[in-house]
Order: C-alpha cells, then sequence, then structure tokens
C-alpha cells in the first residue's frame, strides 16, 4: 500500500480535513430542578438529638470519658472543653477515651485529639484511646496519630498501661 504525501512531507488526507460548527438548536441554560421532598427523621425527636454524648467516670487508676455518636465541626467544641475540663481542672495522672461507641471522627476532632495531647503533656497527664472502632481505628492510622497517642484494645489495658510511655 502506498500513502500519497503533499510537497511539505504530511500526508495528503492530513492537510484536507475540515470542520464544521454545529447550529445551536437548544438553550444552554439547564431547566429548573423540581423541589424534590424532604425526608422525614427515623424516629420522632431525632433531629433534636445531640450528636456526642460525653460521659465521664473516675476510676482508681484515671480518668475514663466515653464518646458515644459522632466528632465534626457540629461537636468539636464540646469535645474540646470535656478534654480541658479533665486535663486541665482535675489532677489526674491518665485521661482514657473510651472510643467503642465513636462512629465517625473527621479532621476537626483530630485536631482536638492532638491538642488534648498536647494539653496534658504540659499538666504530666497521659491521654489515651481505648477501644476505637474499626473506622477509627484505621483513621488513627491512617493519619498516625496512634503513634503520638497510645492506642489500646480495651479500656481496662489503657487504665493499666505504664505512665512512662515514650509518648508522653
Amino acid at each position: 500500500m502506498t500513502q500519497q504525501f503533499s510537497r511539505s512531507g504530511v500526508p495528503a488526507y492530513a492537510t484536507t480535513r475540515v470542520f464544521a460548527a454545529r447550529p445551536r438548536t437548544e438553550s444552554l441554560r439547564p431547566a429548573a430542578l423540581p423541589d424534590l421532598p424532604t425526608v422525614p427523621p427515623l424516629h420522632p425527636g431525632a433531629n433534636d438529638m445531640p450528636a456526642l454524648t460525653i460521659t465521664t467516670r473516675n476510676h482508681d487508676d484515671g480518668l475514663v470519658i466515653t464518646l458515644d455518636g459522632e466528632i465534626d465541626m457540629a461537636t468539636e467544641e464540646q469535645f474540646h472543653q470535656a478534654v480541658l475540663d479533665s486535663v486541665g481542672t482535675r489532677p489526674y495522672s491518665r485521661v482514657v477515651l473510651d472510643c467503642a461507641r465513636l462512629g465517625f471522627i473527621d479532621s476537626s476532632g483530630l485536631r482536638v485529639l492532638i491538642q488534648s495531647h498536647k494539653i496534658a503533656k504540659e499538666h504530666y497527664t497521659g491521654v489515651f484511646i481505648a477501644a476505637p472502632t474499626d473506622r477509627v481505628a484505621r483513621l488513627l492510622h491512617v493519619t498516625r496519630i496512634n503513634t503520638r497517642i497510645p492506642v489500646f484494645p480495651t479500656v481496662d489495658a489503657a487504665l493499666a498501661a505504664p505512665l512512662e510511655s515514650p509518648t508522653l
């Protein structure tokens, strides 16, 4: 098979392309979207429920803060205040964050975790994370927060851990 070339050395068919503009027949503006129905809550009062419930209990070896729900931009201040109160105003040797019922934590919650660890070091207190869910444990691993704040499989293991940890 032989190809024909023009004088410039480019195949002849490459120089004969013709482009035509397509005429506009429609408006470029999208049609108005219909109003979508609102989704009702799963149960009455669901929107009134707090996204994070924090309970504290004293233990012989420290303070246990139980986190139930989600830590995000809406609840980070509540979480931050609870940690500050436990670390700054009470002389505990350790504060254990029980994350067994913590379903979600976003970057603002992770920031509060790191801040609480720094504040705890200033007050010679250890902050430990106990029983994180798989989702939270994965996030702590990916962000490498678990290298700064010790993570334990249970609350009892966190309470029994030595305070002379190199991360403190």
